[in-house]
């Protein structure tokens, strides 16, 4: 099967009747633009391959919704577009709560704060680490690796003896989860 020779629209009814190359033709016709509009359109820094896979796991999962009326890739940009504000909107949560638990946990903040702020903070650091305690062991040592101790990835890798991408897989996951938690409390 050439992939020059078929349409997306042809690609995606091979796909959805079993046909695994089919997707995978469509990934590899995609991949490289819809990489290049998730770092220009929202900075995800070093989560842009991540969000990548997520968004043609996605993408793949719901296939049967494509409405063939529309370009694939407008399907397509239309479900990066929501992955990737989830993930801003929960990595900003998440970086306040973090940025707390970690002045909370170093001592070193350098100038005194209002007592209402700092029973925030502190009533966020307390919160955190409840749900932090709550993950599994795969998921929680390395976040707290990363944002309680401030290890690299590298440095996580090695002492959890991972692979960088097992390490940035985990905290991901513990991030969403982590999200939802307190995106519900």
């Amino acid at each position: 099967m050439k992939a020059e020779l078929h349409s997306d629209y042809d690609l995606v009814v091979l796909a959805l009747s079993g046909n695994q190359h089919a997707f995978s033709q469509l990934m590899m016709r995609h991949q490289d633009a819809l990489y290049t509009y998730i770092q220009r359109q929202f900075s995800t820094g070093n989560a842009t391959e991540d969000l990548l896979l997520i968004i043609f796991d996605k993408a793949f999962r719901k296939l049967e919704s494509f409405d063939p009326q529309f370009a694939f890739s407008t399907w397509l940009y239309t479900i990066a577009d929501n992955t990737c504000i989830d993930y801003l909107r929960k990595e900003k949560t998440l970086a306040r709560t973090f940025r707390h638990v970690s002045q909370k946990h170093d001592q070193h903040i350098s100038a005194p704060s209002d007592p209402e702020s700092e029973l925030i903070a502190s009533q966020e650091a307390a919160l955190l680490i409840h749900y932090i305690n709550r993950l599994k062991p795969i998921y929680r040592e390395p976040i707290r690796l990363r944002y309680l101790h401030q290890f690299a990835y590298e440095e996580i890798a090695s002492e959890l003896n991972l692979t960088v991408n097992s390490v940035k897989v985990r905290l991901y996951r513990a991030k969403e989860i982590l999200s939802k938690w307190i995106i519900q409390s």
